[in-house]
């Protein structure tokens, strides 16, 4: 069994992280900052309160990358504004459905080589940092628009049903997108970890799937 955790963003809201952690939430991904240097409104306080409260956390950053040189900018601008927390969980970039269409309305065709570069270079940008890099994905989108070499270079967070992984061998798994957590206003992804530092789950999570 993993570690219990969820995933937040600006979509939360003022998150009361003392009452996350007494439901027994053992890590968290944090939305740092999607597109062009674009940072969640939320990201400082969420990281500032997992500190205090003693809840490991990662990053994750929502692409709107068209060519790999962005990417690798994108991954810059995420290690930037993390310089200030440790970061026990890996650093993601979250690249799928909305960031396609964002990218065909910029005149450019996302092919399956370059939905694979994109990630090769923010995974790459972040490794030389030193850090722990990870790519998020659900299974059509992993199937369709990546090359299976990602999942031998880089951690993979998988959405989805677990019996559609592949063969297994997935850092996180994202089993909710609409849990209920104490001390958030509305839903909140689930998630369990196999990487990272260990945590416990408790019972005032629950999901809604």
């Amino acid at each position: 069994m993993g570690a219990f955790g969820i995933d937040v963003s600006s979509l939360q809201g003022n998150v009361e992280w003392p009452e996350v952690k007494r439901a027994g939430v053992g890590f968290a991904m944090l939305r740092a900052g999607f597109g062009s240097g674009s940072i969640d409104v939320q990201f400082r306080r969420n990281a500032q309160e997992c500190a205090r409260n003693g809840i490991p956390f990662g990053a994750y950053w929502l692409s709107y990358a068209c060519a790999p040189e962005m990417a690798r900018e994108e991954a810059r601008q995420c290690l930037e504004i993390m310089e200030d927390y440790q970061v026990a969980y890996p650093v993601c970039i979250a690249f799928g459905q909305d960031s396609v269409r964002y990218v065909r309305s910029r005149g450019v065709t996302v092919t399956r080589e370059l939905a694979t570069r994109i990630v090769e270079a923010f995974c790459g940008r972040v490794e030389e940092a030193g850090c722990s890099a990870m790519y998020y994905s659900g299974p059509d989108f992993l199937e369709r628009m990546f090359d299976g070499r990602l999942r031998e270079k880089y951690a993979l967070w998988f959405a989805g049903d677990a019996g559609r992984a592949g063969d297994g061998d997935i850092a996180m798994w994202q089993y909710s997108r609409r849990g209920k957590v104490s001390g958030i206003d509305g839903d909140a992804g689930l998630d369990l970890a196999f990487c990272g530092e260990a945590g416990t789950g408790g019972e005032a999570i629950r999901s809604t799937i």
